[in-house]
């Protein structure tokens, strides 16, 4: 065999090992499920559109227990409590898209105004939000309505056998 023909074997041989490889190559990692620090996490209610002024935040006591909700992962349902009822509903994420549905509210009301307003329109901004955005140490959830803020949300470790 002459130098040319040696030559024309090793670059088919290396072609056909890297074709080869190419094939082999290992699949992409899937993206990150950005859902994640969202559920399964209690989220305390700290901030609140209350509808005085438009797109307006109230700040709510952060010793009041008048608003908290928990996206549960295993079936995506949510669980919570907006004034003095619980919430229930179902829920999906789509990347940034937060989609809640059949939020319904039960239990007795507070029969103190302030509390049933804030409950009320707790359960209304989670009836709306159409996006959210968690901070980037993911303490913080905005839950937002056509792109303005209509509540904060802040990460609370439970005590032990306490929501």
């Amino acid at each position: 065999m002459n130098h040319k023909g040696l030559s024309q074997g090793f670059f088919l041989t290396l072609a056909a090992l890297m074709a080869c490889l190419a094939g082999c190559q290992k699949e992409p990692e899937p993206a990150p499920d950005k859902s994640r620090p969202l559920q399964t996490t209690v989220w305390k209610l700290a901030q609140l559109d209350l509808g005085g002024t438009p797109y307006a935040l109230t700040d709510i006591p952060q010793e009041s227990h008048v608003g908290f909700v928990i996206f549960k992962a295993e079936d995506q349902t949510l669980i919570g409590f907006a004034g003095c009822q619980q919430v229930d509903g179902h829920y999906r994420v789509e990347g940034e898209r937060l989609l809640v549905e059949d939020v319904t509210l039960t239990g007795s009301r507070c029969h103190n105004p302030r509390f049933d307003h804030v409950g009320d329109r707790f359960a209304q901004a989670l009836r709306g939000v159409t996006t959210y955005r968690l901070a980037s140490d993911d303490a913080r959830l905005e839950l937002m309505t056509d792109g303005s803020v209509t509540a904060v949300l802040l990460f609370r470790q439970p005590e032990k056998d306490m929501w």
